[in-house]
């Protein structure tokens, strides 16, 4: 059924190769924590620690086991959905994955929606009216907003809108909207960037296509060949770049959450590597994984959606 169904197939060869992403990031990153020259029970317990403390510690993590072992333990317990506790504090991994993880998706969800808003619109005026002077304007500023460093950005929105003016919130607050105004902007700022130069490099690409030549001899009018063949096909690699991007503010919120003291699987990651605390820092890496491998399966699928050879051969 998988293999004469192709837009199954499809699917299916995506689901095989995100369960083989993910158990791969497991091994990767178990093992550079392994080999890693921290030593947790040094870290947790202090220097005054005697040695038959560091060895009932690690015999109670089960850090005094081989190699083998310990990995083999942690894709059991992936599979089986238990994720040990942590090395400090003895928290359930599983459940303060769950409390944190939720406010780093609202973030980057939000920001990814500001940045469409805004990113699309400003790519598109740029094409249409490249080399001019809101053209300039426009790329002139999105060159700016990918040269910002986040945590700079957003000490100078702290330091203006908290402080000075006192609009907004300095730092996060559970269920105040207004909390989130400034991380949101300040994380979706170069993503903002990012896309309204690719919409506008993808739309200058395709109004120089042969079929676009066709349809500007066929009579056509300049508003419904943008509307009706450039736009639809410059989608397709705007699509794919906002998908890696989403990702990607999964895994880089962190800087913005430590500056506004955003208690989100980013800062919770960072916090954890310093011990390093490897049932909590494999657990967010591997969510964090997980969902950038559906993000990238759904931006598959609306590429499969929107690319008309794609889906005729889905269909055979």
């Amino acid at each position: 059924m998988i293999y004469h169904h192709g837009l199954i197939r499809f699917i299916f060869e995506r689901l095989v190769a995100t369960v083989f992403v993910i158990f791969s990031v497991i091994v990767i990153v178990f093992t550079l924590l392994y080999f890693s020259p921290q030593d947790p029970a040094q870290n947790i317990l202090g220097d005054q620690a005697t040695a038959a403390q560091r060895e009932n510690f690690e015999a109670l993590f089960g850090l005094d086991q081989p190699y083998l072992v310990q990995l083999t333990d942690r894709l059991h317990g992936f599979i089986t959905f238990d994720l040990g506790t942590t090395y400090q504090g003895n928290e359930d991994v599983l459940l303060n994955i769950e409390n944190r993880f939720p406010v780093t998706l609202t973030l980057a969800f939000l920001s990814l929606v500001l940045a469409i808003a805004i990113a699309v619109p400003i790519g598109i005026i740029s094409a249409v009216k490249v080399q001019s002077f809101w053209d300039y304007s426009f790329m002139f500023l999105a060159l700016i907003g990918l040269s910002i460093p986040s945590f700079w950005q957003g000490l100078i929105f702290i330091l203006t809108f908290a402080i000075e003016l006192d609009w907004l919130p300095s730092t996060y607050i559970p269920g105040q909207f207004a909390s989130l105004i400034m991380p949101v902007i300040v994380l979706g700022t170069g993503l903002s960037a990012t896309i309204a130069r690719m919409t506008r490099s993808e739309i200058l690409e395709v109004m120089h296509e042969d079929y676009i030549v066709t349809a500007k001899a066929k009579g056509l009018s300049n508003r419904r060949i943008f509307t009706k063949h450039a736009l639809p096909n410059a989608w397709i690699p705007i699509l794919t770049v906002i998908g890696l991007q989403f990702g990607a503010m999964l895994g880089g919120a962190s800087v913005t959450e430590k500056v506004f003291n955003i208690q989100g699987l980013g800062s919770y990651i960072v916090d954890k590597q310093f011990i390093p605390d490897i049932p909590a820092i494999l657990a967010g890496v591997v969510y964090i994984a997980v969902m950038i491998s559906v993000v990238n399966l759904l931006v598959d699928l609306l590429y499969a959606l929107l690319n008309p050879r794609l889906r005729a051969e889905l269909n055979d």
